[in-house]
């Protein structure tokens, strides 16, 4: 006998790739809370939510201008389909959004297609999937970027156009502080 029957065959993931750039990621520990380069597996049902908080988001980014809670990205499947689908939702109150040039408000979504890139304050996220099987998992890989994705895409739009007004003001001069959203922690 060469194989036996009671094997179950080994069925392949679907692997959300989430590229990763911030353009002071060289001299600031962004990502120290990430397991960069490691492929991570999440049931289909769970949601993958990243944000600065490490009691709600199992995803940390180490950055105090971003959200407790800033974006999730849910798993679906379409009527009909055996591919495993994405969406993101903004969860952060204060804080923008845009999913390929697209302005999300809180708690809008957007479905993902082959490539997406998302931007939150000076972050950007390239986010596309490799196809598998399997109906009740997937990976979730995070890997840093050297270079814009926005360059790369040839979509380079300077930080300050991409970003959203978040009507944050220096009184003294009556301008804006930043261009980042920065959310203040009320537990503090």
């Amino acid at each position: 006998m060469s194989v036996s029957q009671t094997l179950t065959t080994e069925e392949t993931l679907t692997c959300l790739h989430i590229e990763l750039y911030h353009p002071d990621q060289g001299t600031q520990p962004l990502y120290s809370q990430l397991r960069l380069s490691q492929s991570l597996k999440i049931s289909a049902e769970d949601t993958v939510m990243l944000g600065r908080d490490g009691q709600t988001c199992q995803f940390v980014l180490n950055d105090m201008r971003v959200s407790r809670k800033q974006i999730s990205i849910h798993a679906y499947r379409k009527p009909g389909s055996a591919a495993m689908r994405f969406s993101v939702q903004n969860i952060s109150q204060k804080g923008k959004v845009l999913v390929s040039g697209s302005e999300l408000g809180y708690l809008e979504r957007a479905d993902l297609h082959d490539k997406a890139l998302l931007r939150f304050g000076r972050y950007e996220l390239l986010i596309w999937t490799d196809p598998g099987e399997a109906q009740d998992c997937f990976e979730v890989l995070f890997e840093k970027q050297n270079t814009s994705p926005s360059r790369d895409l040839g979509m380079d739009v300077p930080c300050t156009l991409a970003m959203v007004d978040t009507g944050m003001r220096n009184y003294q001069s009556g301008g804006p502080v930043s261009q980042e959203p920065l959310e203040s922690d009320e537990t503090l």
